[in-house]
């Protein structure tokens, strides 16, 4: 945002000069989808020959020699860029596809190659789709990116510097989009571009236009116009609750998603988190699962249980953060109702942004005579050895008269998000130049009186040095 100069805005009406802020308030970007469009330095990069090998570099040097292309400071990484990785998926059906592989290769029989036509699980089939073979789909992406890099006259690089600011991940197989990050509005909730722990003092918003086929149909163009109105709506209703100033938010989405391995079924899950007292939390810091039966799976055991826990943090900017310590136990009921512990594990969350999936390798306290530790497990389903649950966190600072043995493990998953106040006043809301201005306008009338006391002030001591 460019302040009117002194001079400039004397000149100027109020109208005219609201009409320059507005002018300075807004870059607006438009990208089809796929368009490439340069930084200075790929315009440097690709216009030399000699440093395109590939065919994409080729390509681009050829798209360059067009008049009419020019370096942007937001510019595009398209699919064939290969700019970030693809979103990864567990592939729930590896052990079918394999079996089916291994049962096709079993058929291939050089004498009769073509016997096998009709057979569903022909190497024939088999070839015809990759999908079979690996589950694998097909993906493409393209990337909006800032270029807040530093040249020099010759626009030659001094200092790199790349913030993405959207990512669109189209997969082709399933025919869906994922878009990182949503679609927002930029007077109400504008996306903040950061470097790390600083933002660079730029604001954004995006909007995403969605072809339409004309097939003529009059309920399927309702159906997207009213799809519109909906997300205009709804743009207006979200909005970012920031966080004070020199304070950090951090929004921890923790889940326990399975158990396996344990002795005994009827299973749930108890945990307790640890934070330090430098933290504000909002949330729940224990609590439990419920209770699940086992589901046989292709090697072992399974309990499922999917207990999802929210956390949001508050800290200040600067310090050092101690990790969340999460203490998970595996509780296992009989059919007398006898509550009996079958591992314990300790998890040590960071705060770094982020999705993280982790299997816990769990273990529970036994007396150090087996005989007795058997007995007792087997008759009254064992004993409470571990009072307090800070031995779990801190091992080596207690003495233990008892063993660990493994037992279990415990599949969780946790996402992490980051969120500060920039330090960069907000200029997007439409109140903010009017206030501006009139606070401009009060300025001028304080420095008008200013200036004429002075005068008068100047004028009575000239007249007392002429006495």
């Amino acid at each position: 945002m460019t302040l009117p100069k002194f001079d400039e805005y004397k000149e100027r009406s109020y109208e005219e000069n609201l009409h320059v802020l507005n002018q300075n308030k807004i870059d607006e970007y438009k990208f089809k989808w796929q368009e490439k469009v340069f930084s200075t330095h790929e315009f440097q990069k690709y216009s030399d020959p000699y440093n395109c090998s590939t065919e994409t570099e080729m390509k681009y040097h050829e798209m360059i020699k067009d008049p009419n292309v020019k370096p942007q400071k937001v510019f595009t990484y398209l699919d064939e860029d290969y700019h970030l990785p693809l979103p990864i998926f567990e592939k729930k059906n590896k052990l079918a596809s394999i079996r089916k592989l291994n049962a096709c290769f079993e058929k291939l029989n050089i004498n009769n190659i073509g016997s096998f036509k009709n057979d569903s699980t022909s190497v024939v089939h088999l070839f015809k789709s990759q999908e079979n073979i690996s589950g694998d789909e097909q993906w493409m992406t393209m990337h909006i990116v800032l270029d807040n890099s530093e040249y020099n006259e010759k626009s030659q690089i001094l200092f790199k510097q790349e913030c993405n600011l959207l990512s669109l991940r189209h997969n082709v197989t399933k025919n869906y989009l994922i878009v990182l990050p949503d679609v927002n509005n930029l007077q109400f909730n504008p996306y903040n571009i950061e470097d790390g722990d600083s933002t660079l003092g730029y604001e954004y918003g995006v909007e995403i236009d969605f072809g339409r086929e004309e097939t003529g149909e009059d309920s399927e163009e309702l159906l997207n116009n009213l799809f519109k109105k909906w997300e205009k709506k709804k743009r207006r209703l979200l909005s970012f609750l920031m966080p004070p100033q020199g304070m950090k938010k951090t929004f921890v989405t923790f889940e326990i998603v399975s158990a396996s391995e344990f002795e005994m079924d009827n299973l749930y899950i108890d945990f307790q988190i640890k934070i330090s007292d430098d933290i504000t939390v909002n949330g729940d810091r224990k609590g439990r699962t419920h209770v699940s039966k086992s589901s046989r799976t292709e090697d072992d055991d399974k309990w499922s249980y999917g207990h999802v826990l929210e956390l949001e943090l508050e800290y200040a900017i600067g310090i050092e953060i101690s990790p969340l310590k999460i203490i998970l136990e595996a509780i296992s009921v009989d059919w007398w109702g006898r509550h009996r512990t079958e591992g314990y594990s300790c998890l040590t969350l960071t705060l770094e942004p982020g999705e993280y999936k982790q299997i816990l390798s769990c273990s529970r306290p036994e007396e150090l005579d087996i005989v007795e530790a058997e007995s007792r497990r087997f008759f009254v389903g064992g004993c409470h050895l571990i009072k307090d649950l800070d031995v779990l966190i801190n091992p080596q600072l207690h003495e233990a008269n008892f063993r660990y043995v493994s037992s279990g493990k415990i599949s969780v998953l946790w996402r992490t998000i980051s969120q500060t106040q920039s330090s960069v006043s907000h200029t997007y809301l439409p109140d903010t130049s009017t206030d501006l201005l009139k606070g401009a306008e009060a300025v001028l009338k304080q420095y008008k009186k200013a200036k004429a006391t002075l005068a008068a002030a100047t004028k009575s001591l000239t007249k007392l040095e002429d006495q």
